[in-house]
């Protein structure tokens, strides 16, 4: 009996190594089952999803990111880049006592030094405001444009000059008036003293021209301290002055508005001594000594206006 179970047990094993076996079902086998082509294909989309998603963003952060450098940062730095000109004409707005960005500075702010019978007028003091009004407009105007107007050359200059000019009109001696004449005249000695007059230059060219005058007469008036035999000599005094401003009158190179500035100034001293009586004939005017410095004056303000006529016409 175990003989013959034995027996039909080897015969029936070689046929059961030949009975087929159904594949297996992958969806039955497991509902995350995926297969290797599905995974493959998804691995290879996925990065490219978030690499897409990450163009987006940056993109969008850069456009963002522009228009604030535009509207915000580049305008920021422009201002930055006008720091020195907007402090030092901010302190001589400040130190000339204006409040209105100075249209409201007195002429009486400009006061000059120079040889007796040789006075300036005071409403030639007006050229402050002009001076100072430009200067703020052509900051303001080369900060707010899309691009500096005003080169970092013209921004040193502007501040240069103007803190010499500040301390000039405050403490005004001959020797502060040739510092800010030495001062605002760097613009015009490299290679700008022959502009036309514009929004960008006209302070410093008003600036270079005023401060220049003014050191001519304070230095001329301070000579009978130096030079003994001068002492007293009031009409001596004033012709040298104005020898000294006929030189400077006559010089090359003059600027329009140094013309102009120059013909103001000896144009108001005649004025003011017509005004003041020194044409009235009489023999005592006659004989004076002060009729050789009123003739002299109009010669002189005749060549200062003429060679300003020349210049605007």
């Amino acid at each position: 009996m175990r003989f013959t179970t034995v027996f039909s047990l080897l015969l029936i094993a070689p046929s059961a190594a030949y009975v087929p076996i159904a594949p297996i079902n992958a969806a039955v086998r497991s509902p995350l089952f995926r297969s290797p082509a599905a995974l493959k294909a998804s691995v290879v989309a996925e990065p490219a999803v978030v690499h897409d998603v990450a163009d987006n963003v940056s993109g969008k952060i850069q456009s963002v990111l522009e228009k604030a450098d535009d509207l915000v940062l580049s305008r920021a730095m422009r201002f930055v880049n006008h720091a020195p000109v907007i402090a030092t004409l901010a302190a001589m707005i400040s130190k000339l006592g204006s409040t209105k960005f100075g249209l409201d500075i007195a002429p009486s702010s400009l006061s000059l030094q120079a040889p007796a019978g040789l006075g300036v007028p005071a409403w030639f003091g007006y050229c402050l405001p002009i001076m100072v009004v430009s200067q703020v407009a052509a900051v303001l105007r080369s900060a707010l444009a899309d691009n500096d107007e005003l080169s970092q050359e013209d921004i040193s200059a502007l501040a240069v000059s103007n803190f010499a000019l500040t301390r000039a009109l405050t403490a005004s001696t001959p020797a502060n008036w040739m510092i800010a004449a030495v001062a605002s005249g760097y613009y015009a000695r490299n290679g700008h003293g022959s502009e036309d007059a514009n929004i960008k230059n006209l302070s410093i060219q008003v600036a270079s021209s005023v401060s220049t005058a003014a050191a001519v007469l304070g230095v001329t008036s301070q000579l009978p301290s130096v030079i003994p035999f001068l002492s007293g000599q009031e009409e001596a005094t004033a012709l040298l002055g104005l020898l000294a401003m006929l030189g400077l009158t006559t010089q090359d190179g003059n600027s329009k508005v140094k013309r102009v500035v120059n013909a103001a100034i000896v144009g108001g001293v005649l004025v003011s001594k017509v005004a003041g009586g020194a044409l009235q004939l009489s023999m005592s005017n006659l004989l004076s000594k002060s009729i050789v410095v009123t003739a002299a004056t109009a010669y002189v303000a005749a060549v200062a206006i003429s060679r300003a006529q020349d210049a605007l016409s």
